[in-house]
């Protein structure tokens, strides 16, 4: 197995230190560097290759988002981690299309280690060669947007307000309209009508809202003026409603409520990766949507034979630079295929693949074919296909 490869930036002498005492134990997988300037970093950086930067925010002569400035430009591939303290909270929001991830400094060494570990499975669920080859032509990730890094700091806390995440959302009047719109929508099934973000997020519940924050923020992410050719609107939809039937599903087979709102995000960003396809490969990728036409399976198959990985597994790559779960990135890197998963139970990977087929089916798409029998069958669901599609169709009624 290949040693990743980490280059931690911190002006503080005592605090490299005191990473080099508490990922010790990690020596054996990961090959750490520790430089206490950022031109120290970028010099070290045109000698070797490296996989993840993690860098400190304040810093002389060159800051942390200066540094990353750099590293985006010039090591795109690069994942990139900032550490900042609450001092640094005017200065962390203006870099967060810099970095990757975000962590409160000083920074736990389990949490750390846990968030490098998320990384790094990345390679493990999508080592295809063909992503690295697309990935390496993608001249910069977006990286998670301001509201959203807020609402989801606030949502993990040990005492998450109801009222600040409420007061996060409000501040955008365009996403605060876009959640009420979404949480009056037939989908979430509540007895009233809603006006008011806070009265969504107690309904709802914070991980509902966190998963609806993040996918309207992704859509919001990427200049619609570059995808003219584009059915930006229409994939909206679809991943409202493959969301949606997810949570249908998973609620029909009893599943815990943490359990049903991974499923919920997964089913909302299973398709993320047409968006990045669209601003990288630009015509190409117009080309080939329209000789595609209806015929969405041949769709994800024919990108891994022009551009070496599918939408799939390019979104949930960007999921996972975010920092995504684990479950939730194998739901939308294998949306088409779930048997590739190696996930061998019911959960959101099978939930999502039903869903995004039920949605077609509705949405009249022609030539809908795909489901992946033989591993529902594995999994023992294949009985509750039909059921759960009658569900699917039913929820589909209240909506329109």
């Amino acid at each position: 197995m290949d040693r990743k490869r980490l280059l931690f930036v911190d002006d503080e002498s005592m605090v490299l230190k005191g990473l080099q005492r508490s990922l010790r134990s990690m020596r054996k997988e990961w090959e750490m560097d520790f430089v206490s300037s950022g031109r120290e970093a970028l010099d070290l950086m045109q000698t070797r290759p490296f996989d993840v930067v993690i860098s400190d925010m304040r810093m002389p002569e060159m800051d942390g988002a200066q540094l990353l400035a750099s590293v985006k430009k010039d090591h795109p591939q690069v994942v990139r981690i900032i550490l900042s303290g609450q001092l640094d909270r005017e200065m962390t929001l203006k870099s967060v299309r810099l970095a990757h991830q975000h962590l409160s400094k000083p920074c736990d060494a389990v949490v750390l280690k846990e968030a490098l570990a998320k990384t790094f499975a990345l390679n493990r669920i999508l080592s295809h060669t063909g992503l690295k080859k697309v990935v390496a032509q993608i001249d910069a990730l977006p990286s998670m947007p301001t509201i959203c890094m807020e609402v989801m700091e606030e949502v993990r806390a040990k005492e998450a307000s109801i009222q600040k995440v409420a007061d996060i959302i409000a501040r955008d009047l365009g996403m605060a309209a876009k959640i009420l719109q979404m949480v009056n929508s037939a989908f979430f099934g509540l007895c009233r009508r809603v006006t008011d973000i806070r009265d969504a997020v107690m309904l709802l519940g914070l991980d509902a809202i966190q998963s609806l924050v993040l996918s309207v923020n992704v859509f919001a992410s990427f200049n619609r003026d570059k995808l003219g050719f584009f059915d930006f609107e229409g994939l909206w939809a679809h991943s409202l409603a493959t969301g949606g039937y997810a949570k249908q599903i998973m609620q029909a087979a009893g599943q815990p409520r943490d359990v049903v709102n991974a499923a919920f995000m997964a089913g909302m960003l299973h398709d993320v990766g047409k968006l990045i396809l669209a601003v990288t490969f630009g015509e190409a990728y117009k080309d080939l949507i329209q000789a595609a036409g209806e015929n969405a399976p041949l769709e994800w198959e024919r990108e891994k034979e022009v551009f070496g990985a599918s939408h799939a597994e390019i979104g949930a790559y960007l999921m996972g630079l975010w920092g995504l779960e684990t479950t939730l990135l194998a739901a939308i890197a294998f949306h088409h295929d779930p048997g590739q998963s190696e996930v061998g139970a019911f959960g959101p990977v099978a939930a999502v693949h039903l869903a995004n087929l039920f949605e077609r089916e509705n949405g009249k798409v022609t030539g809908t074919t795909g489901c992946d029998v033989d591993y529902l069958k594995t999994i023992g669901v294949h009985r509750q296909i039909d059921d759960w599609r009658q569900r699917c169709a039913d929820l589909q009624g209240e909506v329109e």
